[in-house]
């Protein structure tokens, strides 16, 4: 039955292609216009089908199915007809009559065969034949593209393959008793904005994270009884909202005269001002309050913020100089005006030093080039700075160690850790010696540190100075254990030898002659004191 319908429409589709021309030829319509069916636009068609030939066939299908029934379904996507229409033409005007007509929805079959009744695609198909006679019939197939997930899927189609979500009527009340509980949230949330609650429900809904509103205190007793109530609970978000809302509402000066009277509030307000970077606020509450140390410092860290060394020189000057008659400031103010002379020598003594080192004459900035940059360094760095590559100019020389030392009152222990430390890195043990040799009255001399020998062989040690070295200075330690625990460590044979004979230890000299290198002179030394007989052993 198939095979039938296809080779009918096969011959149909014949006839129309080769023998309408011929009709067409022959037909009494004049020459100037020969296909009565032709368009207003030129070349238009619809399926191939030009724009009068698809109306008349419109027309013909209204006529006989009804327009209510041809398009009582159209906004479903999945109309088609199940069975093949075969609709004839039974007069020359184009009367149409429908042999069997059926619309549902459409539901795919299981199979993929070509026919319109059982096929497994979404495909629809209708057939109808128009014409006056069996040779002019013309034969039109409409057939809604198969979509396959292969294929990209456009935006309607993965619309139409999308189930719609059934609601089911549980859903539906749950749904419509959330509506109700919000709109009454809403309605109790717009009453109580005007309704002055008490001020201790107020605090306990900021500090829930409730809805809450402050607009319905008006008088300054609600304001400060809030305030209150928020101290009260120690709660620091509460006592801010409450601070906020007074200042905000209440004229500067009520608002500074029951501030002062509460520290609390007072603290909460300051911290707030200082995270949020309100510095001028912060600088005029300090004021208000008296409290000039406070503003002192504030402008210094403010004059800390430039990156460069020059523009910080300068914002501490001025610092310096807003408060110099502020005697109660005097010792800070002479710190800063320090710090202020420290950044400008270093700024001088770094340019005096790029030119030394370009020269390429120096032997330390040759050999060790700084690397990285003096200003904005602490008086520490500083002092060693200038100790390891001006060590040896004069105290009138800005970059001297001992100007250094004289300008900014240094102390002894300050100076002799930083001398020793960069003397020390370049291996320079006569100066060293010199820097811990000291004095008397009557013209001695004699080795002194203070920072204690203990710190010198340290410091020494770590940049792997001699064992010599090590041992001179290991000698001048006066407690006889901390000097042996010492020299043990740093292997300086002759001082435990010498240390053991001073504690008359012959046992642990016994001992400690086996960690001694065979026939070396530490070991014929240590031989020597354990046939010493004017010792006195201990044991």
């Amino acid at each position: 039955m198939a095979g039938s319908k296809k080779d009918q429409a096969r011959m149909a589709a014949a006839a129309f292609t080769a023998e309408d021309e011929d009709y067409w030829e022959e037909s009494s319509v004049s020459a100037s216009k020969k296909n009565m069916f032709d368009d207003e636009e030129e070349g238009f068609t619809v399926l191939g089908v030009s724009e009068g030939k698809a109306a008349r066939l419109s027309s013909a299908l209204r006529s006989t199915v009804g327009a209510d029934a041809l398009f009582a379904d159209e906004d479903n996507d999945d109309i088609t007809w199940e069975t093949s229409s075969n609709i004839s033409n039974s007069s020359s005007h184009g009367s149409i009559t429908s042999a069997e007509y059926r619309s549902a929805r459409y539901t795919p079959p299981a199979n993929r065969s070509g026919s319109l009744s059982t096929t497994s695609s979404r495909s629809t198909a209708a057939t109808v034949k128009l014409g006056g006679s069996q040779d002019n019939s013309l034969s039109v197939q409409f057939n809604k593209p198969k979509i396959t997930r292969s294929e990209p899927m456009s935006l309607e189609d993965a619309i139409v393959d999308v189930p719609a979500k059934q609601v089911t009527a549980t859903e539906v009340s749950k749904l419509e008793t959330e509506i109700q509980f919000l709109r009454r949230q809403v309605q109790l949330g717009e009453r109580a904005r005007w309704t002055s609650l008490p001020v201790k429900e107020t605090v306990k809904r900021i500090i829930l994270g409730q809805p809450y509103s402050l607009e319905a205190y008006k008088s300054l007793q609600d304001k400060l009884a809030l305030l209150d109530a928020a101290i009260r609970m120690h709660d620091g978000d509460a006592i801010t909202i409450a601070v906020l809302f007074l200042k905000r509402t209440v004229r500067k000066s009520i608002f500074h005269q029951e501030l002062i009277k509460r520290p609390v509030a007072v603290n909460h307000l300051i911290h707030f001002l200082w995270c949020h970077y309100d510095l001028d606020e912060l600088e005029e509450l300090y004021k208000m309050l008296r409290r000039m140390e406070d503003v002192f410092v504030l402008k210094y860290k403010q004059a800390l913020a430039p990156s460069q060394a020059a523009g910080r020189a300068q914002s501490i000057a001025a610092v310096v100089r807003s408060f110099q008659h502020d005697s109660s400031l005097a010792p800070d103010s002479t710190l800063l005006l320090e710090q202020c002379t420290l950044l400008q020598r270093q700024l001088q003594i770094q340019e005096e030093d790029k030119k030394i080192a370009a020269g390429g004459k120096h032997p330390v900035f040759r050999d060790h080039p700084p690397k990285a940059q003096l200003p904005l360094t602490p008086l520490t760095t500083t002092l060693y700075y200038c100790s390891f590559y001006h060590y040896n100019e004069s105290d009138s020389s800005l970059s001297s160690p001992l100007s250094i030392k004289r300008d900014f009152q240094v102390s002894d222990k300050q100076y002799t850790w930083s001398a020793l430390n960069a003397l020390a890195k370049l291996h320079r043990w006569k100066e060293i010696e010199a820097l811990l040799t000291s004095k008397n009255w009557f013209g001695g001399t004699k080795m002194k540190a203070c920072i204690g020998f203990e710190k010198v062989v340290e410091i020494l040690s770590k940049q792997k100075a001699p064992v010599d070295i090590l041992s001179k200075y290991l000698a001048y330690i006066e407690d006889p254990n901390e000097r042996l625990a010492l020299a043990a460590k740093h292997k300086c044979h002759r001082i435990v030898v010498d240390t053991l004979i001073q504690l008359k230890d012959r046992a642990a000299l016994e001992d400690y002659r086996l960690k001694t290198p065979d026939y070396s002179l530490e070991r014929q030394y240590l031989i020597t004191a354990l046939n010493n007989s004017q010792v006195k052993w201990k044991n």
